[in-house]
């Protein structure tokens, strides 16, 4: 853990003082000394901390250590757990919100400062909020799934940052070399990779770390499932291309319990033969029965597993709101070999 004066000399923590310190006086706002517990890996790389006192009373600041911040329920499930680790209300600091985050964190009741911009911290009975300039609506370009599962595919089987000719592993995947040719161009054009030429052949370089690459990458990723069917029809657990996914795949990779209702993984052509061969799915949720998601690409990349590959399963979770499953896949992204 970093000291006070090696942390201030970060911005974030040093822009949140000085904010402070504006909000309250000089007199109001210091720093209390003392150790912080140890604390999972998973707090301690996704934020500095800073302990407060506020008109006389302990508060610790969780500064996000990231240009992005988390979605607001992992944000929500990180700072119930620091309270409770601490034993002090927590309020996190972020260096920008989006108007959509924003609005999520305040329905949460999420305490959090924006510095030079915002304080929300009712436990304070302050309730500050500087004009917000209109933002200009952005869409966010959404990777195609061709393109997405060559990125994960990348993630996974590529250990050593290294240069990268996906063609031959992109037809591994199932896609023609106009396809692959479209996905390489978009992993370009997402500025995830650099191309590298070398004589006639081309190839493509990390244009920074693995994890880099990974958040850079997540806004223009989505759910891997199509639609999710259900079956009472146990044959199609025999299937090849099934991999338990979902919170099944969840709990055979970390501690959180098996659900109630198994949930696997197909690709499309698979499910469509499962149906031919007289496997009935429903379309509706149907009690005691297996939950079978259609997937948009292959979700065995992993061939020696039984389970989808554990970024595909963060990326099919990622929008649940139960905290169990949230920080399940904390545990995900910590454990993951980058």
């Amino acid at each position: 853990m970093l000291d006070y004066m090696q942390m201030l000399d970060k911005a974030l923590p040093q822009q949140t003082v000085d904010y402070l310190n504006q909000v309250f006086g000089e007199e109001t706002v210091c720093l209390a000394a003392g150790d912080i517990a140890p604390l999972p890996y998973f707090i301690q790389d996704a934020y500095d901390l800073l302990t407060v006192k506020l008109q006389g009373h302990p508060f610790t600041f969780a500064c996000i250590k990231s240009d992005q911040a988390p979605a607001a329920q992992h944000v929500d499930v990180h700072t119930k757990r620091l309270a409770e680790l601490l034993q002090a209300p927590v309020i996190v600091a972020l260096p920008e919100v989006a108007p959509g985050e924003r609005k999520r964190m305040i329905q949460r009741g999420i305490a959090f400062v924006v510095p030079g911009k915002q304080l929300f911290a009712p436990r304070l009975g302050v309730i500050l909020s500087e004009r917000y300039a209109a933002e200009p609506r952005k869409e966010v370009e959404l990777a195609s799934p061709a393109t997405q599962a060559l990125l994960i595919w990348f993630l996974n089987h590529h250990p050593i940052t290294d240069t990268w000719h996906p063609f031959e592993e992109a037809a591994a995947l199932g896609y023609a070399g106009m396809t692959a040719t479209r996905a390489v161009r978009e992993l370009l054009q997402l500025g995830l990779f650099e191309l590298q030429e070398r004589g006639r052949a081309k190839h493509l370089k990390l244009a920074g770390s693995r994890r880099e690459l990974w958040e850079k990458a997540k806004p223009c990723l989505r759910s891997p499932v199509q639609k999710t069917l259900w079956t009472y029809d146990r044959r199609i657990l025999d299937v090849t291309d099934v991999r338990w996914a979902g919170e099944s795949a969840l709990a055979r990779l970390t501690m959180l319990n098996e659900p109630r209702q198994p949930v696997i993984a197909l690709p499309s052509e698979s499910a469509r033969q499962a149906k031919q061969t007289g496997v009935f799915f429903e379309p509706r949720k149907l009690a005691d029965a297996i939950a079978v998601q259609v997937w948009r690409y292959l979700p065995n990349m992993l061939a020696q597993e039984k389970t989808v590959d554990p970024l595909s399963l963060w990326l099919s979770l990622r929008n649940e709101q139960d905290d169990r499953i949230l920080i399940a896949l904390d545990e995900i992204e910590e454990k993951f070999p980058w």
